[in-house]
């Protein structure tokens, strides 16, 4: 079985989606399908290949027995894209995590593959981050993207980074087409950082009477300007 990119272990609260202010380990992994070229990406280290290439690969189990040492039973699984992980060491892994007694979020673009059957199980919450057009990536693995959307259930979440009006329009026209599918979950909108302001997100969600919840990254009020570790 090969092993896991590790580029962060590290402590801190979850800072955005459902379990927003929950203690959380987050494990991050290198790599990463895409570039987001309409605003700089947060986890760089986490995206481009020349700053992850020698982070350590690490065995599934050992890195799943490092998590009993840190604070609180919940897991972000992020990175970068988790997904383009080996498939059979990031099952081994949750599934340890699992049964250690954990919970578990997932960050995903949703856009590599076909999510696996183990994200399906209660204790683990996905959090599908639709690329809007202001990412630069709106198209890229649209299909899959969306095949992977319209199979989520009430424990997951599918979030909207907004840059401008555009993106908002978008985001609007994303969510009725899934929500007159098969798509049961809560949907978040955000603001990519320094690029529209929250107000006026929370505004146009208001005036347009839309069952959405705000996201708001509090990682970044109460450690501005940190990179990594948060």
């Amino acid at each position: 079985m090969r092993g896991l990119r590790l580029t962060e272990l590290y402590p801190s609260i979850q800072g955005e989606g459902p379990r927003v202010g929950v203690p959380t380990t987050f494990v991050r992994f290198g790599g990463c399908n895409m570039r987001c070229p309409g605003w700089p990406c947060d986890t760089p280290h986490a995206i481009f290949p020349e700053q992850w290439k020698n982070d350590p690969v690490v065995e599934p189990t050992e890195l799943a027995e490092r998590l009993k040492r840190m604070p609180g039973n919940n897991v972000c699984v992020t990175g970068g894209e988790p997904t383009m992980q080996p498939a059979d060491a990031l099952e081994t892994f949750a599934r340890y995590v699992l049964d250690m007694g954990f919970t578990i979020d997932v960050f995903t673009n949703a856009s590599v593959k076909t999510l696996p059957i183990w994200m399906r199980d209660d204790r683990v919450s996905i959090v599908l981050d639709w690329k809007l057009p202001g990412s630069g990536e709106a198209q890229r693995g649209l299909d899959t993207r969306l095949r992977n959307a319209l199979n989520l259930g009430v424990k997951d979440n599918v979030k909207f980074v907004v840059t401008n009006d555009t993106d908002f329009l978008q985001a609007i026209r994303v969510w009725n087409d899934l929500v007159s599918g098969s798509c049961k979950a809560t949907f978040w909108a955000g603001v990519a950082w320094g690029w529209y302001r929250e107000s006026r997100l929370v505004e146009k969600v208001l005036q347009e009477d839309l069952p959405w919840k705000i996201n708001v990254q509090v990682h970044k009020y109460v450690w501005p300007g940190v990179e990594r570790g948060i």
